[in-house]
């Protein structure tokens, strides 16, 4: 009996994907740093939550394309990787926000009210489907 390994295992997309979830959290807390020291005094708290959200969604779909590319993972372990890292990054934003911050569970939900032009939700969007549908676009279509 003959048995044909695959190129990258089931275990690599998993342990690269704590490593780039690092990179996510770490470019989120850049640009969450420039925002607030560079944006908020320039276009005013509302439109720079928008324009932040917008920069975090792009740079995040960037170092999604790159783990893509990097671990080829097919369409199931890329769903669970992006349900993993929602999970993760829901609890890092809200135990920042709690136990940090100090800020209200009111101020922190108000950042997914789309009625009052507030976007978080597309971060959360992006982070648990980037991973499925980045994997689509590059060929594994599952």
């Amino acid at each position: 009996m003959t048995h044909t390994a695959r190129p990258f295992g089931t275990a690599r997309p998993y342990r690269a994907a704590a490593m780039y979830w690092l990179v996510l959290a770490g470019t989120a807390t850049v640009a969450g740093i420039v925002r607030e020291t560079w944006l908020v005094p320039r276009l005013g708290e509302l439109r720079s939550h928008q324009l932040g959200t917008v920069i975090v969604c792009a740079s995040f779909l960037a170092v999604i394309t790159t783990f893509v590319r990097h671990t080829r993972p097919t369409p199931h372990i890329a769903l669970a990787i992006g349900a993993c890292w929602l999970v993760v990054a829901i609890l890092f934003e809200f135990g920042v926000g709690r136990l940090v911050d100090g800020l209200s569970w009111s101020r922190l939900l108000s950042d997914y009210d789309l009625s009052r032009g507030r976007l978080l939700l597309l971060v959360w969007l992006t982070v648990g489907l980037g991973p499925l549908v980045l994997t689509r676009m590059h060929g594994r279509p599952g």
